[in-house]
């Protein structure tokens, strides 16, 4: 027997529960603000949140068809399905949102400890991470990402355990936590494939090489094999009306792609949290200063080709919106595998203080967005049962900087009085629920969502016009026939509009077909009636 062995499972023993005392005070200071509110005020809960209440009363609404939960981008919709009927939606979503701020305390540390071997280094590491366990895709209601990350950097870790013991418990580790991940998103998947690819291919020797593939990639298999099925139904998506294709020709500028990664991962919702600039910055600069150290699967050479992809990737493509930013998340994970094993105390104690005002903001921004989605529902008891509700957000963001906190606040109108959701995620059969047949373009819900904003006014209608390059000599008359063409459309459709902080000058162009029965504060409720006349 090996006399270094009891020691060295004694200190991996204490190494880790080192780490779960680090990820136990990560957690409470991301995570307690929850408490403060009935829903998360994230960007797309709310429509997830309406894709389950549908999908509990689909009788209802026989525009949508059902997809069904055995694919990608699914977790959080069968969380609220399952967990839901139960528990009530509201404590589902909190439960869910609390899993995957979870996951990012739990995992970022061990990661950072598997993979450089170094307590010190987890300890300096944890405390320059804590932004990225309610990172930006958390803000933004993009839960399924958000939990797929951790569990991807789980994949590296049970891989790196793989090929240093190869033996079926860590292969099976590799293949269960990979259907996992690709549950819940298949693009942190990608990245790692990237990741083990580079790796595979750089093992000093031939011999080496082959070895090191087949160990691997081997359990990895599974997982490809369902990657690629993923990849086959986007790519083959030509359900409704697409807007998000790929366009080389505007790809972001360099300082867009700085400022990206900061604001699209480290940042919360507003000034409230901008201390996160400060372990951003040390990160940054840390990291940078050791580009020439080779940590497992994030060598110099991978973290080029990560950096390469990033700069090169259209910001949007097919249905993947934010596509480059979906990097952000495993460049800083490189960064973060190169910090040093001690920093000065003074950078410690401003990190500290930078975290405890990061927490405290977190916590203000949830009680404001709050109001915000409190003074957003108040006409909700002025709805009927089954309302044909046209949702118009001629101001998409509130008191967060940082997101459209107020784009998906129609969701709840669909879950308290079921509602029609014509801005549902719906458009692609990479959705669970998806439109039944395609929609008018015009009532699609990715040009829908943004008609109100880009033609609040006759500028915005000439500002939108002539981004098209289309000369307009008139803007009055062009916006007044935008509208009313869209109110031609509108009338037989929607027999409720939810108007949220219009101007005056589109406001006077809502037919008198519709009365105001509701206002208070940016929010108006209109009802029609029927002995009104339709617009000419």
């Amino acid at each position: 027997m090996n006399p270094m062995q009891p020691r060295r499972e004694t200190e991996g023993l204490r190494d880790g529960r080192l780490a779960l005392a680090i990820s136990a005070v990560m957690l409470v200071v991301c995570a307690w603000p929850l408490a403060l509110t009935e829903f998360p005020p994230y960007q797309d809960l709310p429509n997830h949140l309406a894709s389950a209440a549908i999908v509990q009363r689909l009788d209802q609404y026989p525009e949508f068809v059902f997809n069904g939960l055995l694919k990608t981008n699914s977790a959080l919709l069968a969380w609220l399905l399952i967990v839901g009927k139960v528990t009530g939606l509201s404590l589902a979503a909190r439960l869910f949102a609390l899993i995957v701020l979870g996951a990012n305390a739990l995992v970022l540390p061990r990661f950072v400890l598997v993979l450089t071997g170094s307590r010190e280094r987890m300890i300096i590491a944890s405390a320059l991470m804590w932004p990225m366990i309610h990172n930006w895709f958390v803000s933004t209601g993009m839960l399924n990402f958000a939990l797929a990350v951790p569990l991807a950097l789980a994949v590296l870790m049970a891989i790196y355990r793989q090929r240093r013991a190869p033996n079926w418990t860590n292969g099976l580790a590799v293949t269960g936590l990979g259907v996992l991940t690709w549950y819940a998103h298949v693009f942190p998947l990608l990245v790692v494939h990237l990741l083990v690819g580079v790796e595979a291919m750089f093992c000093p020797s031939s011999k080496g090489r082959v070895a090191d593939v087949r160990t691997m990639a081997t359990p990895l298999l599974p997982v490809t094999a369902l990657v690629g099925l993923s990849l086959l139904s986007q790519m083959g998506d030509t359900v409704g009306p697409m807007t998000g294709f790929a366009d080389y020709r505007k790809l972001l500028p360099v300082w867009e792609l700085a400022y990206n990664m900061w604001a699209e991962y480290l940042w919360g919702f507003s000034k409230l949290t901008i201390t996160s600039l400060v372990p951003c910055l040390l990160l940054a600069g840390l990291g940078a200063s050791k580009l020439k150290e080779s940590p497992p699967f994030f060598s110099p050479i991978a973290l080029a080709v990560m950096l390469g992809l990033y700069c090169l990737l259209p910001y949007t493509a097919t249905n993947w919106f934010h596509l480059n930013s979906r990097l952000i998340p495993f460049l800083w994970a490189a960064l973060a595998l190169r910090v040093p094993r001690t920093l000065p105390r003074p950078v410690l104690t401003l990190l500290g203080i930078s975290a405890a005002l990061y927490s405290a903001g977190m916590g203000g921004d949830f009680v404001r967005l709050e109001r915000e989605r409190q003074e957003f529902t108040a006409g909700i008891p002025s709805v009927p049962e089954g309302a044909r509700l046209l949702p118009l957000l001629f101001r998409q963001t509130g008191s967060s900087d940082n997101t459209r906190s107020l784009l998906h606040y129609w969701g709840y109108y669909v879950i308290e009085k079921h509602t029609t959701a014509p801005l549902l995620f719906a458009h692609s059969n990479s959705f669970p629920v998806m439109y039944r047949h395609p929609p008018p373009p015009r009532f699609n819900h990715l040009p829908l969502e943004g008609f109100a904003r880009s033609s609040a006014s006759s500028a915005d209608v000439c500002k939108r016009i002539f981004e098209g390059n289309v000369t307009v000599n008139d803007c009055d008359a062009a916006f007044h026939i935008a509208w009313r063409s869209f109110w031609s459309d509108a009338i037989p459709t929607f027999d409720y509009l939810l108007i949220w902080d219009a101007t005056q000058e589109a406001r006077a162009l809502i037919p008198p077909v519709y009365q105001p029965i509701f206002e208070r504060g940016r929010l108006a409720i209109y009802a029609r009636v029927s002995d009104s006349p339709a617009p000419r």
